[in-house]
């Protein structure tokens, strides 16, 4: 994966360095998961014997800021909403009486949508196209 470097710390702790380092990744992502994105299957050779395979993501095991980074959450724990599986408040978190109807879960299809009528920052999530919203 690329990484970028910044050429001082001012630059490093800019806004605009942040969003290009998020969108350097998501768009490393897109280009090694295209083979998933293109429904492409794969020809795999096992004890001689050639197997058909159709790659496909399960689950990614993170822990929570490389979660964070996947999903574009804020990464701050003082953000609003810093959980990147769901939608309650970082009041709230502690609650554990909350209801099912108060934990909004983040599906790909409510943050994109989020994404697409420019209220990301108001569910904690960054201002950069997600690479997993594509796959199937």
């Amino acid at each position: 994966m690329p990484i970028l470097q910044a050429s001082n710390n001012s630059e490093k702790t800019s806004t605009d360095f942040k969003k290009a380092v998020r969108k350097v990744l998501h768009e490393s992502l897109r280009v090694l998961l295209e083979p998933l994105l293109s429904n492409s299957n794969f020809n795999l050779i096992l004890n001689n014997e050639k197997i058909r395979f159709h790659p496909r993501i399960s689950v990614v095991i993170a822990d929570w800021p490389e979660a964070a980074t996947y999903c574009l959450t804020y990464k701050s724990t003082m953000s609003n909403f810093p959980c990147h599986f769901c939608l309650v408040s970082r009041n709230n978190i502690p609650n554990i009486n909350l209801r099912s109807n108060e934990i909004i879960p983040r599906t790909h299809d409510n943050m994109r949508l989020n994404f697409n009528q420019h209220s990301g920052n108001s569910v904690c999530i960054e201002d950069v196209y997600n690479t997993f919203w594509d796959l199937p």
